[in-house]
């Protein structure tokens, strides 16, 4: 698991995620081979929840190793 940062087509600010994949290069391989990525936000709402988070690929822009 590590952690990414999500610039996606459509929004001003990157999502920051923790996503199953270990590195920049497995991600780049789980997105071409599936239509959304399921993970969890890094960043705790207001509750001290962090929140899973559901992210279609088709929309994803550029991402970050964090």
């Amino acid at each position: 698991m590590a952690t990414f940062r999500i610039c996606l087509i459509g929004s001003s600010q990157p999502l920051v995620v923790d996503l199953s994949a270990a590195d920049i290069t497995e991600l780049a391989r789980d997105v071409a081979g599936t239509r959304f990525l399921v993970g969890h936000m890094v960043e705790p709402d207001g509750h001290g929840v962090c929140p899973g988070v559901l992210i279609q690929t088709s929309r994803i822009q550029c991402v970050f190793e964090a």
